[in-house]
This record gives C-alpha cells, structure tokens and sequence, in this order.
C-alpha cells in the first residue's frame, strides 16, 4: 500500500502548525505530510535557505506555507517566530518540535561547550518553544504539541550527551502533560529509532547501515515517513485523549533483545 493511501484528505483543515527544524528529514517530511492534509504550515528552521525550500515544496501541491528563520537558543527568535505565525494566520494549533542535533561520542571525549550546545539545542530549545507556542494556544483553547525524542532518551545507546538530552525531553513531555491539560493543550512525544535522515547520513556512510539494521527487529532503517504518520496522528483530533504519552516508533529496537542463535534454539525445546 502507497503512502498516498494513507492521507487523510482535510484532516487538519483551517489547522495553523509550526513545525520546528522543518527545512530537512524528520521536520520536512512532517511539514508536507499535514500540508497535505490540510494544515497551514510555518517551516522554522535556523537554515532559511532549506526552510524556504521546504515551503516552496508545500506550496507547490497547493498548501499554504511560509519559512521563518528560527534559533531555538534564543528566546528573541523563538518569540519572533511566535509573532510572525500569528500575524499570518491569527493562531497555531500545532506545534512539532523536530529541530535538533546530535554530538556522537562519550562522556569522557566530550567537551563542555558540547555538552552546553546539545542540551541547548534538543532540551532547552524544546522547552523554549513549547513555552511560547503554548501562550497562544491557550488563548484560543487548545493545541497539540509533538516533541521528538528518540530511541536514545529510552536506552542507553552510545551518545551520551544526545541520550541525556532526548531523556530530558520525555520528562519534560510528561510533566507538562499535567501541566497544560486545564488548557486543553496535548503534549506527546515520539520515539524514533535509526531513521534515514541527513542527522543520520554520516553513519550510513561509514559502512554501518547494515550493522544497525542486524539489530533491529523489522530490519530496516526507518524512513522519514514512517515517522510523520505517527506524528500526524498525534497532531491529529482522533488523539484528544492521548496527553503524556511517549511512543516508540523505531521497528522494535527498544523492545526486544536478540540473544543469539544458540539461546533461538534453545528456546524453542520443549519438556524442559
């Protein structure tokens, strides 16, 4: 089945949506998926250049879209953005906090301006957003909010800075689920796990894509696709009573831990 099969045609019709790091991957894919189902869309992404893109894109199938250049470290920017989203289109229902980066390695390699970057970037830049977006909605009754976590903020998975900080995230999706329900604001988030995007491009050039995918249950990578569904659906009216949640869209790579042929053949006897 085709992924236009899966449109749900004026789902968010009349629908106003942010979509933070919309220039590139996850961010992108997202942004022309509720396009197509309706939304208006604000592309902020610190690249102007790919944000510009990515709403030329929108508005070429017939959406509505602009690009605002976003730094999600800077409450001045982030407000800006805020300002110039309601001055277009007088509110925002969604906001998709998809901007973020990764810095690989491991504590001890690690240096702190690193450490101060990604934290800022993928937790404080999240929550920034989250805090000035959400002023809005509440004065309009409502919103959905979608952070990007990651299959790394669950386990332990290498990075250690980028686990610490999608870890942030999934706590910081949790509280203000409580915090934000008398305002009728969801607040949910997704896990992905290794998806084929730019932020991911170094490691598959490194020969190690078919590493990975060993360790993943469905045996493959993600696509970006596949993530934007699950986001729509979270964006989405059908999910009014889901606040608090955090899904894991990674192929079972979270959930289930390959023993080994030896331990596969063991248990499958029986009598034991």
């Amino acid at each position: 089945m085709g992924y236009k099969e899966f449109i749900v045609q004026n789902r968010f019709k009349d629908k106003v949506c942010i979509v933070t790091g919309g220039g590139s991957g996850i961010g992108r894919e997202t942004a022309l998926r509720l396009a197509n189902e309706g939304a208006r869309i604000v592309v902020s992404d610190i690249n102007i250049e790919m944000g510009k893109e990515s709403s030329q894109l929108i508005n070429a199938i017939g959406g509505q879209a602009i690009a605002v250049k976003t730094d999600i470290c800077s409450t001045d920017s982030i407000t800006y953005m805020v300002e110039k989203t309601v001055s277009e289109f007088k509110r925002i229902d969604i906001l998709i906090n998809s901007a973020g980066i990764v810095v690989r390695g491991g504590l001890f390699s690690s240096k702190e301006d690193e450490w101060n970057k990604e934290i800022d970037v993928d937790l404080t830049g999240t929550a920034r957003a989250i805090k000035y977006v959400a002023q809005q909605m509440r004065k309009t009754g409502g919103g959905k909010i979608v952070n990007i976590a990651s299959a790394a903020g669950n386990i332990g998975s290498g990075a250690a800075i980028y686990s610490a900080a999608k870890g942030g995230v999934i706590a910081l999706t949790k509280v203000l689920a409580g915090e934000f329900a008398p305002y009728k604001i969801n607040v949910n988030a997704i896990c992905p796990g290794f998806t084929a995007t730019p932020l991911n491009e170094t490691v598959r050039e490194m020969g190690l894509e078919e590493v990975v995918e060993k360790k993943i249950p469905w045996g493959r990578w993600a696509t970006a696709k596949d993530i934007s569904s699950v986001i729509a659906f979270l964006a989405s009216e059908e999910a009014d009573y889901m606040t608090g949640a955090v899904v894991s869209v990674d192929g079972g790579f979270t959930s289930f831990i390959d023993l080994g042929p030896e331990y596969r053949q063991f248990d499958t006897m029986k009598g034991l």
